[in-house]
């Protein structure tokens, strides 16, 4: 009978701190998961009047990670990458599967270049093709392919970009 009460006892003392790591995971989980959320920005084309819910990537790693490995992508829905300087942008599909658009825009959120681009099949990322704006562009937006011409965006219209928060 003592070793029972014995083991009831160390099993006592020790639920609390088990109670305690595991909501613990579970909150830094909550938090993890909730930093890495995208910010997201609502951009409307004019003057189509059309909006996307655009996706912003606003730091180099997500930049640089774009939109690889996704599958899929809304019709509405939209990644934005905005930088610093305008320069001549470069884009690769490396690791991505579908194939998008990527509309070039200048400082006053002109269109000033669309490129079609095709998925990179491939593993070597040295045999995926590179999409290089003919002009300087400070902003990129890439949409599904069949977007542009859907809804009529050309060559001069501009971008109005809601504020963030």
């Amino acid at each position: 009978m003592r070793q029972k009460d014995h083991i009831r006892s160390r099993i006592k003392a020790w639920r609390r701190p088990i109670v305690m790591a595991t909501a613990l995971f579970f909150f830094s989980a909550h938090l993890s998961a909730a930093q890495t959320a995208a910010v997201r920005r609502k951009v409307t084309f004019m003057p189509s009047g059309v909006s996307v819910a655009a996706e912003m990537a606003e730091t180099a790693a997500e930049r640089s990670k774009g939109l690889m490995y996704r599958t899929s992508m809304g019709e509405l829905e939209a990644m934005m990458f905005s930088f610093r300087d305008s320069t001549r942008l470069t884009f690769w599909m490396y690791h991505t599967r579908i194939p998008l658009t990527v509309i070039f825009l200048d400082d006053g959120l002109k269109i000033v270049d669309m490129q079609n681009m095709a998925p990179c099949a491939g593993e070597d990322p040295g045999a995926c093709p590179v999409y290089t704006s003919r002009v300087n562009a400070r902003h990129a937006i890439e949409v599904s392919q069949g977007f542009v011409e859907k809804y009529r965006i050309k060559f001069g219209d501009y971008v109005a970009i809601e504020k963030g928060r």
